[in-house]
């Protein structure tokens, strides 16, 4: 690919990221109108929420699967295709139990995007590739940020939940039709440059040790990412008695704190190695989460969540690049077990700090996300350190 070429797939990817973390957050704005509208309750929401949380592991496997064989062009077209379909369904949803269904096959076309802004940067950058993937990650925070102001801000003018979904599913056709006109490299084109096959054995995946423990790694690293997202604004109320608004910039701190963070993994990740990025962080992150739970203060709880996204920035996109960059020829498939446990980590850790913050007290439960930091720091070292024969026996080429 020339330059030219690689920098309008790296800008596609980017854009693609930022709505990716749009369509991902979405639901949250508009859950208390979607819970009015069809008139359920708590629990039916929430199992409508676990279903999509389903939807979005099952995914990654499929995905992952047709990235190795028909290349990661065709995942993604699919999954903003998926995506632009399913919002315009959603938003038509005569009764909940559409809902529930449309919902979990929306995130199951997400899964797709996901699985997809993933292995591209591997495909485009096999030098520098965790500078690239932080670049791309960092994008997600620009949507995570973005969804829940241009949700309210439509709830607000509109009142009207549908049109939310209807206006998210816009863009992605756009994005969808810019994927079409692109040209990526092809599967071969990228094989033959790595001088590696494309015999793919899924089943030797799921016994490698590198694989499953970066896996294990991810899922403890989202479950204290989304652990401390979804119960921080709480805490900040019960524990120093800050109103909405003050409690709710506490979380755009974290997400500020995670972008800055990413930018900065960008520029160090072609120095340094990924191992030694999780390590600070992992360590950072640990440290710096206890800290929270000293904050006395509105400025000091903003303080400690800046730290703490700085920190847990670079896991993510460097434990990402690290292993799904190891074997060309099982990308795809390996990004794909990579992302299932990430989300199973996202399905598991917010009944657990429920559980822990209803039995032991939010203060213990808000300790977890620190504790998950510094596991999954030595989950990835364990992955890293996975000898090369060792992985041949698993799956991996040496």
């Amino acid at each position: 690919m020339t330059q030219i070429a690689k920098r309008k797939l790296v800008a596609l990817t980017c854009a693609a990221m930022t709505q990716h973390g749009i369509v991902l957050l979405l639901i949250g704005p508009i859950l208390p109108s979607v819970m009015k509208a069809f008139r359920i309750q708590e629990s039916a929401a929430g199992m409508m929420l676990g279903l999509g949380s389903l939807g979005f592991m099952l995914g990654p496997i499929v995905a992952g699967t047709i990235a190795d064989r028909a290349g990661a062009k065709w995942i993604l077209l699919f999954g903003l295709i998926g995506e632009v379909v399913l919002l315009s369904l959603f938003g038509f949803a005569p009764a909940f139990l559409w809902a529930v269904v449309i919902n979990m096959l929306l995130h199951f076309a997400a899964a797709f995007v996901e699985t997809a802004v993933n292995v591209i940067p591997t495909l485009v950058e096999r030098r520098h590739t965790g500078s690239l993937m932080n670049l791309v990650h960092l994008f997600f925070g620009v949507g995570a940020l973005a969804s829940p102001f241009l949700a309210g801000l439509i709830l607000k003018f509109t009142d009207n939940w549908r049109l939310v979904l209807w206006s998210a599913a816009l863009p992605t056709l756009a994005l969808a039709l810019a994927t079409w006109r692109l040209r990526f490299p092809s599967h071969r084109e990228h094989m033959e440059r790595e001088g590696r096959s494309s015999q793919i054995t899924f089943p030797a995946l799921l016994r490698n040790r590198a694989v499953l423990l970066g896996a294990l790694a991810l899922g403890l690293y989202v479950g204290a990412e989304v652990g401390l997202s979804n119960w921080i604004v709480l805490y900040l109320q019960r524990r120093l008695g800050l109103a909405t608004l003050a409690s709710t910039s506490g979380l755009s701190v974290l997400w500020i704190g995670i972008m800055a963070g990413r930018y900065l993994n960008s520029l160090l990740a072609r120095s340094r190695s990924s191992r030694e990025l999780v390590l600070w962080a992992g360590v950072g992150g640990l440290v710096s989460g206890l800290g929270l739970l000293t904050a006395r203060s509105l400025w000091e709880a903003y303080v400690w969540l800046g730290i703490i996204g700085l920190f847990m920035s670079g896991v993510y996109p460097n434990i990402m690049a690290d292993l799904n960059g190891r074997d060309p020829s099982r990308t795809g498939a390996v990004t794909g077990i990579l992302t299932v446990g990430a989300a199973a980590g996202a399905m598991v850790s917010q009944p657990l700090l429920g559980v822990i913050a209803e039995w032991m007290g939010l203060s213990v439960a808000m300790a977890m996300p620190a504790v998950l930091m510094g596991l999954l720091t030595v989950a990835y070292l364990s992955a890293a350190d996975v000898k090369p024969e060792a992985r041949d026996a698993g799956a991996f080429s040496s």
